[in-house]
């Protein structure tokens, strides 16, 4: 039977898919975080592969046998538990992690049926973990109040810091990815009618949004406006911005314990600091907080969802967007039950 070689294919894969000749189905380009996801994948493969000293292959089923499909059934079968164990001993995955490398086998495998034509079979299907979804870190709509208000919170952080603090608050308001804000350039801000509007072009789904901006928005804009560049505000490498987040979170005593729950082989297990501390609030917050933080508050406090779709950039029926309705429901039930309780406890 004729076979082909994982590791080439999957850098041909990777290679269309950087290079825009492989493309999402509406025709438009993969984002670069989606090809470094590729990058990343290849890299374990190429690892995996180490470790059993001999090549992956995939054979092509152009006419087969009952025999034959049962072979190559139990290959992969036991090539999934294989890699799986890989993941978990040589690096430490947890389950969430590995279904998301599982599933970019499954788009290199429907690549290779689909786009190349090759009878590859359906085993990539047994490439799969179940799916967990975590209750995201979000700031409230009354620790962001005081973040925005707390002169005595501002000025007692570090030039940098506040910086960062203002870049945080206004992406807590305007739901953008930090990518998109990070990049928005002085021509991104205008003014109509006295209302000031940034104007943003969304990097991963290509959609134009234009969103007013509160005046106390303004003000910070101002306040972070770059003179010498074309950017709107300094250029913080993500990882920096996210070391400075943790930092101004913790002089803000946001301290309280917060464990890290995660999934391994099926069993919800607590994920330790690198110290083997529990994690607190202040660890969890990144710059993915803002924009979970944005799109959430306005969903709570009665946006209509459509509203808010458009200015998070997600498509109608968007999976993701419906975890944000699911989790502001979520929200406003737990301040809904401490309201009643502290009702209680006055009466």
């Amino acid at each position: 039977m004729k076979q082909i070689l994982l590791l080439p294919a999957f850098q041909e894969f990777i290679r269309v898919s950087a290079n825009g000749k492989r493309r999402t189905a509406s025709g438009k380009r993969l984002t670069v975080g989606t090809v470094q996801q590729y990058r990343m994948v290849i890299q374990y493969l190429q690892g995996f592969e180490s470790t059993l000293q001999q090549p992956i292959r995939i054979q092509l089923l152009y006419k087969q046998t009952q025999r034959q499909f049962q072979q190559e059934s139990n290959y992969w079968k036991k090539m999934k538990l294989a890699l799986e164990q890989y993941l978990r001993k040589q690096h430490n995955c947890l389950d969430v992690y590995i279904a998301a490398v599982f599933k970019v086998l499954k788009t290199f495998f429907n690549y290779l049926r689909k786009e190349k034509g090759l009878p590859v079979g359906e085993f990539h299907r047994q490439f799969r973990l179940p799916a967990y979804q975590y209750q995201p870190v979000l700031i409230d709509s009354f620790q962001l109040q005081r973040l925005i208000h707390d002169t005595n919170l501002r000025t007692s952080l570090p030039k940098h810091l506040a910086e960062s603090l203002d870049l945080f608050i206004i992406g807590c308001l305007v739901g953008l990815r930090y990518i998109d804000l990070i990049q928005l350039k002085k021509t991104s801000l205008s003014v109509h009618n006295g209302q000031y509007y940034l104007h943003v072009l969304t990097q991963k789904t290509g959609t134009q949004v234009n969103i007013p901006l509160p005046a106390y928005a303004v003000e910070i804009i101002t306040r972070l406006k770059q003179k010498k560049t074309a950017y709107l505000f300094k250029r913080i490498s993500n990882t920096n911005f996210n070391i400075h987040l943790k930092q101004i979170m913790e002089e803000a005593g946001y301290t309280h314990c917060l464990p890290k729950m995660r999934y391994s082989q099926g069993r919800l297990t607590e994920i330790k600091t690198k110290a083997g501390n529990s994690f607190r609030f202040c660890d969890h917050i990144s710059s993915h907080t803002m924009r979970r933080t944005a799109i959430t508050n306005l969903l709570v406090l009665g946006v209509p969802e459509m509203v808010v779709r458009k200015l998070s950039g997600h498509a109608a029926g968007s999976k993701e967007f419906y975890r944000y309705i699911s989790l502001a429901q979520d929200y406003t039930n737990r301040h809904l039950t401490d309201a009643y309780e502290k009702l209680l406890q006055t009466a």
